[in-house]
């Protein structure tokens, strides 16, 4: 282990790719937050209804040039099917006998042409008008943007660094057994006992790389106002850990296994080649759970492992997933892990002194290790 940890954190490569990604992350968040203070236009739709409506609607229109803003407005005969289009967001504000109803806040943009235009209530204050005077319909959860994005983030982590840190696994296992120093090694420990300590040391550098990423991003983040500190992050960060250690566990297991049965790097591509697509299954259905969360397919394969690895952070990320599901979706995992990585141990066991061509399955599953 402490071997492994050692020369692949000598590795220059190691660091070209640990300096590449963490300046990835601080561009992310740097365009992300200039993205977000771009100024343009916005655009809102406010209905007005009441008897004061159409003298509200005059004043709103003519102040909304002022302030920048698009209005596009309209007299509302039927104030309950006014509230009905803003809860279900076609409509941005309903102005009704001095109440503004919104789906959940008044935009801070939109507010001082409603508390000009509400002559009912004659409040001037936007204080006022965001507390006294306003009806939230459908309120939101204030931090549902950013777990959205957070949840988008910690995805694209995890698949980038298990599928990286189980190739140097792969990549470790073709090596030793190509210089045939496999044989040194075994001489004076077990296959076990090298594979074990080979997952966990590049393992160790992994989890290392990812307390630097999100160390960086949080920082950035913070500095540049694109990210609000919250427990919401920290809890994100450390399910991102836990998820990591577990998809890797079971993920290097299986590349350790099926790089044991080739004996050359050009062999060891094709080979792992099966294992990356089932990587990257999952890591598109995390995706489409950003955007439907509460799908039964995407519910399903987040309880099911191995997709829940990449599927299952995402819900939990976003506030989509029941306390339950993360209980029951580390409980298979852990339970798929043991049984991969015993079965990962036996493969390697006995292909990793075989040499020449690649060692049919039934061989590697079957056959005893031979000195």
């Amino acid at each position: 282990m402490r071997r492994e940890f050692r020369e692949r954190g000598r590795d220059r490569g190691f660091a070209v790719s640990v300096g590449i990604s963490l300046l990835i992350v601080v561009v992310a968040v740097v365009i992300s937050s200039l993205v977000s203070s771009h100024n343009k236009t916005p655009s809102f739709t406010v209905g007005f209804a009441g008897p004061r409506a159409a003298a509200e609607q005059q004043i709103a229109e003519r102040q909304a040039p002022a302030y920048e803003i698009k209005l596009t407005s309209s007299l509302v005969t039927d104030s309950a099917g006014g509230q009905a289009l803003v809860k279900s967001g076609k409509m941005d504000a309903l102005v009704d006998g001095g109440q503004i109803y919104v789906q959940d806040s008044v935009d801070p943009k939109l507010a001082p042409v409603l508390a000009g235009a509400n002559l009912a209530s004659q409040v001037t204050d936007l204080d006022q008008l965001q507390g006294q005077s306003t009806v939230k319909l459908a309120p939101k959860d204030p931090d549902a943007g950013q777990r959205k994005t957070v949840a988008l983030i910690a995805e694209i982590m995890l698949f980038s660094q298990m599928i990286a840190y189980c190739m140097w696994v792969a990549t470790g296992v073709v090596e030793e057994k190509a210089s045939r120093v496999i044989e040194v090694l075994l001489s004076s420990t077990s296959a076990r006992v090298l594979l074990t300590g080979k997952i966990i040391g590049i393992g160790a550098l992994g989890l290392l790389q990812l307390a630097a990423t999100a160390a960086v991003g949080i920082g950035a983040g913070s500095a540049t106002g694109a990210l609000h500190m919250t427990g919401q992050i920290w809890q994100t960060v450390g399910i991102v850990a836990v998820w990591f250690v577990l998809g890797y566990i079971f993920y290097a297991s299986a590349y350790a296994a099926v790089a044991a049965r080739v004996s050359r790097q050009e062999e060891m591509q094709t080979a792992v080649q099966p294992l990356n697509l089932l990587l990257m299954v999952p890591y598109f259905a995390a995706f489409a759970a950003l955007s439907n969360p509460d799908a039964v397919w995407v519910r399903v394969l987040s309880l099911v492992p191995p997709f829940s690895v990449l599927i299952q952070p995402v819900r939990i990320a976003g506030g989509d997933a029941s306390w339950w599901e993360p209980v029951v979706a580390i409980g298979l995992m852990a339970v798929l892990t043991v049984g991969i990585v015993g079965a990962g141990a036996r493969v390697y066991e006995n292909s990793v002194l075989r040499f020449g061509s690649k060692v049919p399955m039934r061989v590697a599953w079957t056959a005893g290790r031979r000195a």
